[in-house]
């Protein structure tokens, strides 16, 4: 029964929020492209992505003051221009640019700053796992690195909840075992989204 009745009470803040403001229940999703890069390397070999990517990320959280939201982060980031090199035998390109991938677990806040008119700054910590499909690895690798992300960008509303923004991004996760070697990722991202306040 509290359980219920908490639930309510979050449902109806939301709603009665006031419009046009950051208060109540917080929640976006963005696409973005731009350089995205990843680096796995031991002292036997070397798998490399670097060059055009792609990414999706999304936030659900709560203003816990107004302006000031905490929230779950997920994001999901493709590479391009896969490369590997082993034992000697020279470098080769994979064009497949589903060949690695990240997916991006963790948690942020999210800050609307007052007097600068949509204006919002962003960060997050978590982990990040990786995807790859080649000799040494298929599928998900089992590998978790320390990521952060960070964000700036602006919003505009379209109605009393909701709006639609730009923001420009980054992240970057590291990895490092003696028997995996290093893992390594980071992206710069334009991204276009769309969130609910």
């Amino acid at each position: 029964m509290k359980r219920l009745i908490a639930i309510l009470l979050l449902v109806s803040s939301a709603v009665l929020a006031e419009p046009f403001t950051h208060d109540g229940l917080f929640a976006s999703a963005a696409m973005g492209v731009g350089y995205a890069s990843f680096e796995n390397a031991d002292n036997k070999e070397s798998l490399t992505a670097d060059g055009f990517g792609m990414n999706l990320h999304g936030k659900l959280g709560y203003y816990v003051v107004r302006d000031l939201a905490l929230h779950a982060n997920m994001g999901y980031v493709m590479y391009s221009n896969f490369r590997e090199a082993r034992y000697g035998v020279p470098t080769y390109v994979d064009h497949d640019f589903y060949v690695v991938s990240s997916v991006f677990v963790g948690a942020g806040a999210t800050y609307y700053v007052p007097t600068w008119d949509n204006v919002f700054l962003s960060g997050a910590l978590g982990v990040t796992g990786y995807r790859l499909n080649c000799h040494k690895y298929s599928g998900n690798t089992g590998l978790r690195a320390f990521s952060f992300n960070l964000g700036v960008g602006k919003d505009w509303w379209v109605s009393e909840r909701l709006a639609l923004g730009v923001s420009a991004s980054f992240d970057s996760g590291e990895y490092w075992s003696e028997d995996d070697g290093v893992f390594r990722s980071s992206s710069i991202m334009l991204n276009m989204s769309i969130s609910f306040h």
